[in-house]
Formats: structure tokens, sequence, C-alpha cells
């Protein structure tokens, strides 16, 4: 009995640790920067990438990367990668054949040009990919 109290109060005290750090996160946009094909050599294309963002809080600019789905950013088409002639990645969807990995990068980038991340407003350098945002930004001009 002398053991189960000190470990009940330290479990508890880790599940509420958890549930506030978790409470406290905020959830912001991030503009992409980069996204890089993952490879396992010699002709594997991973069905993931790393993308690479910048988002603002308060008053700094932070840098951040991590991983999504090339699923995250097709959502409603099939595709297929694989490596083509000469090294190169070739992306096949519903309606184009893609060539070469910066084209790769700015096909996905037209489908989605930023994400949405949760960030800890105490240590905003540490920050988590949530998912894509698929919606355009448009801003309307009034040009006469």
């Amino acid at each position: 009995m002398a053991i189960l109290i000190p470990l009940v109060f330290l479990f508890s005290y880790f599940f509420i640790r958890k549930i506030w750090f978790q409470l406290r996160k905020i959830r912001t946009v991030g503009t992409i920067e980069r996204i890089e094909l993952g490879y396992i050599r010699p002709n594997l294309i991973l069905p993931e990438v790393k993308v690479f963002y910048k988002y603002y809080f308060q008053s700094g600019l932070y840098f951040g990367s991590g991983y999504l789905n090339l699923s995250d950013f097709l959502t409603t088409q099939e595709f297929h990668v694989h490596m083509g002639p000469g090294e190169n990645p070739i992306l096949y969807t519903e309606d184009s054949e893609i060539v070469t990995e910066e084209h790769i990068e700015h096909y996905l980038l037209s489908k989605g040009g930023s994400v949405f991340l949760y960030l800890d407003p105490i240590e905003p350098y540490h920050s988590r990919i949530d998912s894509v945002n698929l919606n355009s930004i448009t801003v309307s001009s009034d040009l006469l």
C-alpha cells in the first residue's frame, strides 16, 4: 500500500500534464516552402513526403518540417508513383503524367500551398502538422 499511493500520484501527474499540454495547443496556418519525395534506393518511392513550412506566431517567424502522405494532397484522385528511366520519379494521376521531382513538387503545391499546424504557445518552435489546407486563399482587387 505504501508503494501504491505514490504511483497513483505519479500517474495522475503525468495524465494531467498530458491533458494540459494538449489543451494549450493553438491551431494556426503555415505556408509550405518545399516538398521532398522520400526514396529507398535503388528504385522505391515512399508514399509520404517531407514538408518544409514556415509560420508566423506573435512577433516571430518560425520554420519547421514534418511528414504527410501523398494522398493528403491528392484526396479525390487516384495516383501512382514510380521511378522512371534515369532515376526520375514519375507521378501518374487521372489526367496527367508528371516527370521529375521539381514538377511533382510544383503540382503538389498547386493542390495545397499551406498546412494547418498545432503549436505550443510557450515554445512556438515546437509545432506539428495536422493536415493540408486544400482551400485556396484569394484576394480580390478593384482595378478600374
